[in-house]
């Protein structure tokens, strides 16, 4: 792997490098970076702490938004220079950017991967109808002459928000450290528990001390979540500060439900971010964890280490119908490092039964009561980022209604995983399932399914009859159904 080091000069000028960038970053909050500490053991190369920037839109392949930012590799990639911006250290390890796919004409996908290697066979953004607008998060190895590229499976117009980098280090530090709750994910708002949405054009201010957040910590980790949400696009940012012209997470119609993860840089005074609205809708904010600040004590946990991205799992492999709905998919981290605290991945969900979701945790750990991807239709394609922390067996995906679930790893963290306490799950899980709508894609066909033992009566009433109960369509067996042509 092409990593970097800190050696010889470079070590005398990392604090005069770390004050310079904190200058340029215009609006952010000031860096403080203390004496380092020789680490106990040698770090794994490519180690890096991470430095929260300004948001700051840097690509727009729109003409009508001028087509900036980029340079034009061939017709289905493009290339951004990240190192050589205002306020980015020009030893920039990976970036953190988001994603957006504009508009899309059909079925799409972007891959977003270091310049100088090949086109993995990974994704990031995934589009599956015409006129899709969607985002996510991506941690990105910088290649390169400082560059990423972004491979698209078709033209599409792309927008990308560099939301902050990781600088390489060989001793232990004090700020840009993960810190995650072990337990999984807190969720700390539910605007539905309290009877109201967001409205349109508002924001609303989330209170993260539920979730330990300290008020030293320099970004928070967050997953935004839309619920029944209007046509447009919300944008987390630092509370009491100025809204960056960015945006988090995208709706292209009404009624839609979707997640993005989003990490975002904290004010140094308050336990809390905001996050604006658009068009409104329900909001779900869980907390992964957060960055230490320059205050906190000097250690290596939680540092970084970028990888070019690969694929851990993908139960389209398996060769059968996508797991049923309960079911749990562990992985290991695929990591040559000896601890792992977490990871930095991307969860797709395939051929989904129904709308539902996937929780992305510790593999062995109990699950969280929160939601990492959302999946508003049957046989949506959708991709999250996600930040999750890992056990000694690894991470898990499950997922509740059931869908072929991909996972795409970009780096590691370093730290004690977590120990397991509950045995690995039987997958696929086949637990009787409740089916209510039987669909025949190629046919044009979804009907709602009913039960009993008068099946001509059930068909006569336009409703397909099944023989037995409904929570045994979806386990394995025979099943007989009835219906008029």
């Amino acid at each position: 792997m092409n990593l970097r080091h800190h050696r010889g000069t470079q070590n005398r000028f990392r604090v005069a490098r770390a004050v310079l960038a904190g200058l340029l970053l215009v609006g952010a909050a000031t860096i403080t970076v203390p004496h380092h500490v020789r680490a106990a053991t040698p770090l794994p190369d490519g180690a890096s702490s991470y430095v929260p920037l300004l948001p700051t839109r840097i690509v727009d392949t729109r003409p009508s938004a001028g087509r900036f930012g980029f340079t034009t590799v061939d017709a289905n990639t493009i290339r951004i220079d990240i190192t050589h911006r205002a306020g980015v250290p020009v030893d920039a390890s990976a970036a953190v950017v988001n994603i957006t796919m504009i508009s899309a004409a059909g079925p799409n996908y972007v891959v977003a991967f270091p310049t100088g290697s090949r086109v993995p066979a990974t994704s990031n953004v995934n589009t599956d109808f015409a006129g899709q607008v969607m985002a996510n998060l991506a941690h990105v190895k910088v290649g390169d002459g400082g560059s990423i590229d972004l491979r698209m499976s078709r033209p599409v117009a792309l927008a990308v928000d560099l939301v902050g980098v990781y600088v390489p280090t060989t001793d232990a530090v004090a700020a840009g450290r993960l810190v995650t709750i072990p337990t999984g994910a807190q969720r700390v708002l539910d605007t539905r528990k309290r009877g109201y949405p967001a409205g349109p054009g508002s924001v609303t201010t989330v209170d993260l001390t539920p979730a330990g957040v300290p008020v030293n910590a320099s970004s928070v980790v967050v997953t935004v979540t839309a619920v029944q949400g209007q046509s447009g696009y919300w944008t987390a940012y630092t509370s009491g500060r100025a809204r960056p012209p960015v945006s988090t997470l995208n709706l292209d119609a009404a009624g839609q439900t979707r997640a993005n993860q989003a990490i975002v840089q904290m004010n140094g005074s308050t336990r809390s971010i905001d996050v604006y609205s658009t068009g409104g809708g329900h909001l779900l904010i869980d907390v992964v964890g957060w960055f230490t600040g320059a205050t906190a004590t000097l250690g290596t946990s939680g540092l970084f280490v970028p990888s070019t991205p690969f694929r851990i799992l993908d139960t389209r492999l398996m060769r059968t119908l996508a797991p049923w709905a309960g079911s749990t998919f562990e992985f290991a981290t695929g990591t040559p490092i000896t601890e792992v605290a977490a990871i930095a991945m991307n969860v797709t969900a395939h051929a989904a039964w129904s709308p539902g979701f996937v929780t992305a945790h510790p593999a062995g750990a109990a699950l969280p009561n929160s939601s990492t991807l959302n999946i508003p239709g049957w046989q949506q394609v959708i991709a999250a980022h996600a930040i999750v922390p890992v056990s000694t067996r690894g991470g898990a995906l499950f997922t509740n209604a059931g869908a072929h679930l991909i996972a795409d790893i970009a780096g590691w963290y370093l730290g004690t995983p977590l120990t397991p306490t509950r045995a690995p799950q039987p997958n696929p899980n086949y637990a009787p399932t409740l089916v209510t709508t039987v669909h025949v894609p190629s046919l044009g066909i979804a009907v709602g399914a009913r039960s009993g033992t008068n099946s001509t009566q059930i068909v006569d009433q336009g409703l397909v009859a099944v023989t037995g109960t409904l929570d045994k369509l979806a386990s394995p067996g025979n099943v007989m159904l009835f219906a008029h042509r």
